[in-house]
This record gives C-alpha cells, structure tokens and sequence, in this order.
C-alpha cells in the first residue's frame, strides 16, 4: 500500500523510468500499457473487483483516477460507521490480488480466470477480517454471509 501510494511500484511505467527497455502491455487485459493507475484502477478485470465489492456493499461509487483518490474516496463512501471499518481493507485486498496475479503471469507463465480471481480476492478479505483460512468450496457462502451482513 505504502508504495502504491508513493507511485513506487515496480510496473513498466515505473521500470521504463529506470531505464529499462520493455514493451510495455498490462498483463491481464493485454489492451493498455501497465501504468499503476490502469493496473489498479482502470483495468478491465480490476474493475471486476471493484465493482463487486461496491454491489455488495450496496453504494454507488465513482472511482478517482488516482491511488490516493480512491483510498479517500473508498474510506469516506463505503465506510458509514465504526462496525464496517473491515470496508477499509477492500483496496488492499484487490491490488494484492492482482499484484499476486500480475506477477504469477509475468513470471511463473501462471493465470487464472477472473473467477478465481475473485474467489481468491474474497477469500483474502475473509482471511484479513477472520485470521480463519477458507479450504472447502463451500466456505464462499459463508464469505458471502459475511459481506451481505455488513451492509
């Protein structure tokens, strides 16, 4: 987070800065170059999540253009009381999923579907809100349960 909020991580943007020589395509969407802000942000898959997130909190919210923007904008429009302060962890979980993700395909020729992107997304917001790991399939309803009852 802290250097997602510096502008410090390492994406094509940030590398080419440094001098390195690379074409530089988002790897999960494959139509944009992979800037912090489309990788986080605007990507259509990261989109994904964070629409989900918002469906369930049940808010309508417009997205800034930047990390600061949206971690101010997220902790003011999706956080209504002191019991929903678990809302604050809904960026982190999403740019590590696609951190995760982003790497695992540049490096390891790994990638999943957005699917399981989600469901490993939603099962990370579990494990941070619960300290409990999700091994069954079954265990996304209880995930689930879990959203629904904070809104």
């Amino acid at each position: 987070m802290w250097l997602l909020t510096k502008e410090a991580v390492l994406t094509h943007e940030n590398l080419k800065k440094r001098g390195y020589q690379l074409a530089s395509r988002c790897t999960l969407c494959e139509e944009h170059a992979e800037t912090i802000n489309h990788l986080f942000l605007h990507c259509t898959w990261t989109e994904q999540l964070w629409r989900m997130f918002s469906c369930l909190k049940g808010i309508r919210w417009e997205k800034p253009g930047s990390i600061k923007g949206v971690l101010g904008s997220w902790n003011r429009d999706g956080n209504a009381s002191d019991k929903e302060k678990r809302w604050k962890l809904v960026p982190a979980c999403i740019w590590w999923t696609f951190w995760k993700e982003r790497n695992n395909r540049s490096f390891e020729n790994r990638q999943n579907s957005l699917q399981k992107i989600k469901m490993d997304c939603l099962a990370l917001f579990y494990f941070w809100c619960k300290q409990d790991i999700l091994t069954r399939t079954e265990d996304i309803f209880d995930v689930l349960d879990c959203l629904y009852a904070a809104v």
